[in-house]
This record gives structure tokens, sequence and C-alpha cells, in this order.
């Protein structure tokens, strides 16, 4: 068997040698190598063959092995991970702490108590001071129960020193993060090299939100909150660096200190109320969370709900088991775990501090569940319907919760589950919205019509008609004066709720209109069974139509600048924006697992 090899090989080396002599010589060579394999023993072949298979199941072994302990290695890196995470985060929250306690004036030492013999019978009383001792102020209940300042006021105190500018952070960004993310090799389509270039964000959106770290995804990155943990394949940032970058965001992620003075002034302002104004920014928005991980399922069911707070940037939809809370370019905030095998309708309270979801089990049971977004509590429970409820609504201030669906009624509980109203339909109830005063519940049902009903129990106040078919959504405008609302007939309506007069109307779609979202600039979209996204000013006015998504659209909100997202049966995110030049939309999924 050992004699195999080298016969071959001589005659490998006999073939290649045969090239520098006469064709002659050549042939009686190739004749002679030729016989001296032929002459070989079979067996050796075999014996070859068997040694070489042998060494192969020998080598396939060791590669099993090793995967194995690779998979296990795997699991400790991540376990490592995770608990390297934890401890950036508690070690970033210690420096935020420290930094906080130098920025306080000194707190006097507290005087000993002295200790005095009882005076003697016999001594003299002291005198009395020539002025009585000034009087303490008094505190009111209202002050004893104020909240602390916010901490934008707090920071609005700092001197210039301490405020973070684009200069400070931008010999890091270039050290750390300009490797993978400059003009030439925009890793993720992101440039950290200039300030103008940052601002922009990457192919996934913005990557900074001016003022709140927690959901800047680029901070979130380098804290090692959020894959993939950056830089990649490098060492981390140190705890310095990750305070300095949260510092920068919360001061506005501004380019100079004169614009961050004026960003922690104008949100102090804002925190104090210094205006009457309803401002986006200034709505609630998720802080305190549960961290629960996101669940991505192998097939996301459809997207029927997908709502945007009316004060402030924050975009959520039914995930598995779960409500995912998302900015309005769609990166993820965190979840509210619900548990319950189905969740459909979505909605906000007029103010954006809570969210209902309609959840339950198929033909078994429905109930209507109330978030707090900042925290992620529950609220509220209410359960009235035999099924899933087709529709939801939640007015904070008025504490009721209003559920509709197959049991053709509009029904409105208190938060503790008392019975408030029961609006009779003559068919399915679809939509529901409270009035932003809280006064008033627009439901509209698969006949057709939308009845205004008196939320705090009275009666019918008014029907609205116009719709040919079912009435499939509804949205009020944000001082109440005005419904708009779509439906089967595949058209967009606006109703004055006060008069029951139809202000408009609009063939906005060659199918049904599913779904209508208002934006903060009072644009009204609508979605529908054509696959597009139609969009219309406050008066009617057509301005725009996506192309054809190729699959029914059930829900519409607007997203940042002026974008719109629209949900389909597949689980799928559908972007595009007025004026666009684009023949397809964008697609993404939100629930899709994530690398």
């Amino acid at each position: 068997m050992a004699r195999l090899p080298i016969v071959i090989c001589a005659a490998w080396l006999g073939l290649a040698g045969l090239r520098a002599q006469e064709p002659g010589a050549e042939a009686q060579r190739l004749q002679q190598l030729l016989h001296e394999l032929q002459q070989l023993n079979p067996d050796a072949w075999k014996a070859r063959l068997a040694a070489l298979e042998q060494a192969a199941a020998a080598a396939d072994g060791k590669a099993k092995a090793l995967r194995a302990d690779a998979a296990k290695l795997q699991e400790q890196a991540a376990a490592q991970d995770a608990e390297a995470k934890q401890r950036r985060a508690e070690a970033v929250r210690l420096q935020e702490l420290q930094q906080l306690l130098g920025g306080l004036p000194p707190t006097p030492k507290a005087k000993q108590a002295e200790t005095k013999p009882a005076a003697k019978p016999a001594e003299k009383p002291a005198e009395k001071p020539a002025q009585p001792p000034p009087e303490r102020p008094k505190v009111s209940n209202d002050a004893k129960s104020a909240p602390a300042a916010p901490p934008a006021a707090l920071a609005a105190t700092e001197p210039d020193a301490t405020i973070v500018a684009w200069s400070q952070v931008e010999a890091l960004l270039q050290d750390r993060c300009a490797g993978c993310h400059e003009p030439s090799d925009k890793k993720g389509g992101l440039d950290v090299t200039t300030f103008a270039a940052i601002q922009q964000g990457g192919g996934s959106g913005k990557t900074i939100v001016p003022g709140d770290p927690d959901q800047s995804r680029l901070w979130r990155m380098v804290a090692q909150q959020e894959r993939p943990f950056m830089p990649k394949g490098e060492d981390p940032l140190t705890v310095e660096q990750v305070a300095l970058l949260r510092r920068w965001i919360e001061h506005g992620a501004a380019e100079s200190t004169a614009a961050g003075r004026a960003f922690l002034a104008a949100r102090a302002a804002a925190a104090a109320g210094a205006t009457n104004e309803p401002d986006e920014a200034n709505g609630p928005l998720p802080h305190a969370l549960p961290a629960v991980p996101l669940q991505s399922p192998a097939r996301p069911g459809p997207l029927k709900a997908l709502v945007r707070s009316p004060n402030a940037p924050l975009l959520a939809l039914p995930g598995h088991e779960q409500v995912l809370l998302c900015t309005p370019s769609l990166q993820p905030l965190g979840v509210l775990p619900v548990n319950s095998p189905t969740i459909d309708p979505l909605g906000f309270s007029s103010d954006g501090t809570l969210l209902v979801a309609g959840i339950g089990e198929p033909g078994r049971r429905g109930q209507a569940v109330v978030f707090d977004i900042a925290t992620g509590a529950e609220r509220a429970r209410v359960a009235d319907e035999r099924d899933v409820p087709l529709a939801v609504a939640v007015h904070k201030n008025a504490g009721l919760i209003a559920l509709g669906g197959a049991g053709k009624r509009a029904m409105v509980r208190a938060f503790d589950g008392r019975e408030v109203l029961v609006g009779a339909h003559d068919d399915f109830v679809l939509a529901l919205q409270f009035s932003p005063d809280g006064t008033l519940l627009a439901a509209g049902d698969r006949a057709g019509e939308v009845r205004l009903w008196e939320a705090q129990g009275g009666g019918l106040v008014e029907t609205l008609r116009g719709h040919q078919g079912a009435v499939h959504a509804l949205v009020w405008n944000r001082r109440g004066d005005r419904l708009f609302t779509a439906g089967a007939d595949g058209t967009v309506r606006a109703f004055d709720p006060h008069s029951g007069k139809q202000l408009w109307q609009q063939a906005a779609h060659s199918g049904q209109a599913l779904a209508i979202a208002i934006g903060p600039d009072q644009r009204i979209a609508s979605a529908g069974s054509d696959g597009r996204i139609a969009v219309f000013d406050a008066a009617g006015k057509a301005l725009g139509k996506s192309p054809a998504a190729g699959e029914w659209l059930y829900a519409v909100a607007f997203g940042d600048d002026g974008a719109l997202h629209a949900g389909d049966w597949q689980g799928r995110v559908h972007g595009w924006k007025v004026g666009s030049k684009a023949k397809v939309m964008d697609v993404v999924m939100p629930l899709s697992p994530r690398p």
C-alpha cells in the first residue's frame, strides 16, 4: 500500500518531464508509466481509498466536536456580552450621578446638637433677642407636592464650560468610528466625519435624537445596549467616552456651546409650561419600560394597526404577544408585553400619555388593555366582547375606554370597569375615537354610518352619512372641529361634527379605503386595498399618491419629515414620501429578526 502513492507521484513527475524530451522518447516513457500503473495490485488501490475515507471521517468528527465547542463558547460569549452591557450601563449611571452631585452647591455640615444642663431655679432667665428671628417661609400643599425640576431645566442652569458641543466629540468619533463611517466607506450609510453628515443619519434613518440619548441609536450601540455593538470588532468605548457622547446628545447634539444652551433653554421653558401651543417634542416618550426583548416570529402576522402619538415622535404597532414602540423612522424603543395571542386595534389617548390595545382570542374573548407610555405600566383592563375587539379608544382625562366589534355596540367603560355607555348600531362597529376634549365618541360601522355619542353616558348626538359601504377608519383633528373618515367606497371624507354636514370628499382609492391618519402638520393620509397611500391637506386638496405596493394596505401613519408608513398583510411596512420620484415604495419588516 505504501508503494501506491510513490508510483503515482513518479508517474506524475514523469509526465511533467516528458515535455522536455523528444517526441519518440515521450511516447516510450508514457507507455512505460502506464504499464507500471497497470501492474499495481488492486488491493493497494482499495487500501489507499479506505485510508483516505478513514482520514476524512476522522476530520469530520473533529470538525463536529469543534463546532459543538464553538456553540458553547458562543453562548458563554453572549452571556458575557450581556453582563458587560449591564456593567457599562451601571458605570454610565454612576458617572452621571457623580457629575450631577458635582454640579450641586456644597451642603453645609449639620451642627451637632449641644446638650445644655438644666437651668437652675435661681438663675436669671435669658434675655430676649433684640429682634425676633425671621419667619420661615410657609410652604403650601401645592409646593410640597410639586415634582422636582426636570433634567432639562437643571441642565439649562449649567455654566457654558459644562455644555458639550460638537468640537468635543468630533475627535472621539474620528478616532474610534471614522474608519468605517467616512464619505468613501459609509457602513450602514452613516458618515461621522462632519457635523452635517452625522445629523443626516444612516441608511435606516436618523441615529441621533437631540436631548434623548436613550432613543439615539448611535449612543445605544456604543453603550453596548443595542446590536450591533460599536465599534465593530474593536474594544468598546471607555466609560468616560460613552458619558461624553451621552452628554452631547442630552445638550441637543449641538454644533456650538451657544446652540446647546439655546436648546436647553427651550426645553426648560417648554417643561415649565411657557407656551400653550401644542408641541410634539414635549409629548411623553417611553423611558422606564420593562426590560423585555423584542420577539421576532419566523412569519410575522398581518400588520393591521400602525398609530402615531398625537404629541410625540412615537409609533406603535402590534407584535407577537407584545406591542412594539419605535421612532417615526421605525427604530425600536421598547416593547409592552401583552399576554394574548391576538393584538389587533391600537389607539393613543389625545394627550399621548396612554395607549390602548384590543386583545383576546378569536371567537372566545375580547379585552381592551391600557398602558402608560412612559413606564409601560398597565393602567386599566376591561373585558366586554366575545371576540377580539375590532375598534378601541381611550381618553385619559375623562378616564374612559371604548370597545366595539361584532356585538354591534359602541361600549364605553370607566377605568374601573363601570359601564358608562352602550350605543347600539345596525352592524359591526369598525372604528372608534374620542374627541380631544373627551365629550364625544365617534363610532363608524359596517352599515356606512358614523354615530356621535355623548361619551359620558348620554344619548346619540348626530349621525353622519355619506359613505356607500363600511366606515373602516376615522380620526379627529387636534381642535376637535373636524372628523375625517375612510370607507369601503374608496372615499375619504371630512365632516363638521357640530352641524353634521359633510365638508368635502375625495375618491382616494380604486378599491376600499381601509385606514386613515392625521399628521403633525394636519395633513390627512389614507391607505387602501389598491396598495396605495393617498395624501390630502385639511381642506381636501389632493397632494399625492404613492406607487402600488402590490398588497392591501391596512394601516397608515406619518413618520419623520412628512414620510409615511403603511402596513400590509405580510407584516411589512411600506414607506413613501409625497413628491418622491421613486417608482416603488421602500419596504421594511420591523418584526423580522435583527442581526
